[in-house]
């Protein structure tokens, strides 16, 4: 179990977490949603330690074994995978300290280290560890490296998972996963999803992955990006979603009721006040003294009358205005321009001379079409994208862009932004807009004016992202190349591409491993790049199905 109530978390003058609660009991799996700088990672790193609260009561259940993943895990070292993972999970140390003391298990104090060393050992199901990690690199489908690759050797996808893999060996009864899926291969995403759904540990993740969040999460707790406080609801995300929809709702009318009652009762109050005005005002004849005590008489009740309602007003318990936040629109307008569109490789062969390659490659992709590619971290997606862009020259064969081609390229790392520049430099030299436009600009993807001032390499992941598009917006561009565009973007800035990518007409090329992002984009035509080729394929469901059943059989054997 998990209980938070009241934590508080500033940085200097500004406030991160004001008040936040929630209860994630034994073996459940929640989620935590968020606009990008609400304050998700800082809830993970206050739970799992790496930092320090100003106020508020953090309680594990007895007995809690916390894993914790951070969204950076590069890996350094020359270790072998096989010796990383023993080292990490503590089984190294276990099996050194049993080897060390099994030959003084006489004297009492290494006997007692001997058994605190055996308890682990035995809790890490030793001697079956080489087996669990070979069934887990397959399902992070890295069973070609083998448990004797150096880390040296590994890509960054890769490093990622094995730093999950060691997370998730060491059998923490306790797992805070901070964008566990951003660096995941469709099938890998799929392994770790039933791996989840199938383990009885307690869950608390922070994912952007939709389609993830839906199948393992039962309780999603809502970071409110003004308020700073959190809101829990029960359910999957899908009912989250709908929750969300009956609350605002429910707050619109409520608070729409609530201001007709207040203008009725004021009008009530205001009326009386002027029968009361005019009451006590009348003076009639000297033979009418009658009528003029009863006019007064009545003013008065008139007035009572209204320091009632006028009271009553006061002591409302008035419902909030409903506070809407400036929804994220992004436009892409593409410019056709003079020229040939069409994107062509003939006999292509992609890759470096003194590693892998993949090809050769002919293709045809005609203007306008929608192009997905899949394929498991380090079989080439995103070199296959490089060349196509020509960022990185092909081995052998030809690329052919249409010279009518304005191409919008977004990276995987967002190499293309200069870390030196600000945001408004960056406009400044990549369009013609004047200083006034790159401010408008900006702030429409989302980016107030403080920021925009600041170099590109203090900003976030999604913050480069949102530059970008600024940028390809500005441009025109009638093709985009899109690698993993939902990788640190939040789910407002997701949905808001999505719009805009379903009003794109020009040429869409995207890598990525978001299901939701991919059945939504409309594809003309899906390929796998995999042991040096690309494949099409006609069903994207059914290589989903595919996956999900490879990582069922694995877990099996488990």
């Amino acid at each position: 179990m998990i209980s938070v109530k009241g934590l508080y978390k500033t940085y200097g003058t500004a406030t991160v977490l004001a008040g936040v609660d929630f209860i994630i009991g034994n073996g459940q799996r929640a989620a935590i949603v968020g606009y990008n700088g609400t304050g998700k990672t800082t809830i993970l790193k206050i739970l799992a330690g790496l930092e320090e609260v100003d106020a508020g009561k953090i309680e594990f259940a007895p007995g809690a074994r916390i894993g914790y993943l951070p969204q950076d895990t590069s890996l350094v070292g020359t270790q072998s995978i096989l010796g990383y993972l023993k080292e990490v999970s503590g089984l190294a140390a276990a099996e050194a300290t049993m080897a060390e003391c099994v030959v003084k298990l006489d004297q009492p104090e290494a006997r007692c280290h001997y058994e605190a060393a055996q308890d682990l050992f035995d809790h890490m199901n030793g001697y079956e560890f080489d087996y669990r990690v070979e069934v887990m690199l397959a399902g992070f489908g890295l069973e070609q490296l083998g448990m004797g690759t150096s880390l040296s050797e590994l890509s960054s996808g890769q490093k990622s998972k094995v730093a999950l893999i060691a997370m998730l060996l060491r059998q923490d009864n306790v797992l805070l996963l901070d964008e566990p899926t951003n660096n995941l291969d469709l099938p890998a995403l799929i392994w770790l999803e039933d791996y989840l759904k199938k383990s009885d540990a307690t869950v608390l993740v922070v994912s952007h992955d939709r389609r993830f969040i839906d199948r393992i999460a039962d309780k999603v707790i809502e970071l409110d990006w003004r308020l700073r406080t959190t809101t829990t609801t029960h359910g999957t995300y899908t009912d989250y979603l709908t929750m969300c929809a009956r609350r605002r709702e429910q707050q619109r009318l409520d608070y729409i009721i609530q201001q007709a009652e207040i203008d009725r009762l004021s009008e009530s109050a205001e009326s009386l006040r002027r029968r009361a005005s005019a009451g006590a005002g009348y003076v009639g004849t000297d033979n009418d003294k009658f009528q003029r005590g009863f006019k007064r008489d009545k003013a008065a009740g008139s007035a009572r009358g209204a320091k009632a309602i006028e009271q009553r007003l006061e002591q409302m318990d008035r419902s909030e205005k409903p506070f809407e936040r400036v929804p994220l629109n992004i436009h892409l307008h593409r410019e056709m321009g003079e020229g040939g569109r069409e994107i062509r490789l003939v006999d292509v062969v992609s890759g470096y001379s003194d590693a892998f390659t993949v090809g050769p490659i002919s293709l045809t992709i005609p203007f306008g079409q929608r192009v997905g590619i899949l394929g498991m971290n380090g079989s080439g997606k995103s070199t296959l994208l490089k060349t196509i862009t020509c960022q990185l020259a092909s081995l052998s064969g030809r690329v052919e862009l249409g010279s009518g081609l304005r191409i919008g390229n977004m990276m995987q790392e967002h190499d293309s932004l200069p870390r030196d520049l600000s945001p408004l430099d960056v406009l400044a030299r990549e369009t013609d807009l004047d200083l006034s436009e790159r401010y408008a600009l900006v702030a429409q993807f989302g980016m107030d004016p403080t920021r925009a001032k600041e170099l590109v390499a203090t900003l976030s992941p999604g913050a480069r992202a949102r530059l970008l598009l600024a940028i390809f917006a500005a441009r025109r561009v009638n093709a985009l190349v899109l690698d993993e565009p939902t990788n640190h973007l939040d789910l407002e800035a997701m949905e808001a591409l999505e719009e805009a990518l379903e009003n794109f007409c020009g040429t869409l090329i995207i890598v990525s491993h978001d299901r939701y992002f991919m059945e939504h984009a409309r594809l003309d035509q899906i390929s796998i790049v995999g042991e040096g080729t690309v494949t099409p394929i006609a069903d994207f469901a059914h290589y989903l199905e595919q996956a999900e059943v490879r990582a069922k059989r694995l877990l099996r054997s488990l």
